[in-house]
């Protein structure tokens, strides 16, 4: 085995390490839960319109619900939504 072809493998290994290590961090960063109000502002929504009730149970399918997918139902509903800080 030549020295590029080790070096090529140590690159590769260095690179996968990196990636499992940072996905837990990513995954926490991405499906980060919506406060308690606009939970709480999203059921209300999916309460007084009963179409909703679909989009509701697929955003709870994980037991998390994002930003994106409250985004999408509260729209759906007729209401603005703005990020949360």
């Amino acid at each position: 085995m030549n020295r590029r072809i080790m070096f090529v493998g140590v690159v590769l290994g260095i690179m996968a390490m990196v990636f499992f290590a940072s996905w837990p961090a990513w995954k926490w960063l991405k499906f980060k839960p919506v406060s308690t109000a606009m939970y709480e502002r999203t059921k209300a929504a999916v309460e007084k319109n009963p179409r909703l009730k679909p989009a509701w149970d697929i955003a709870l399918e994980d037991g998390v619900l994002t930003w994106s997918e409250a985004k999408v139902i509260l729209e759906s509903a007729g209401e603005k939504v703005e990020p949360e800080q």
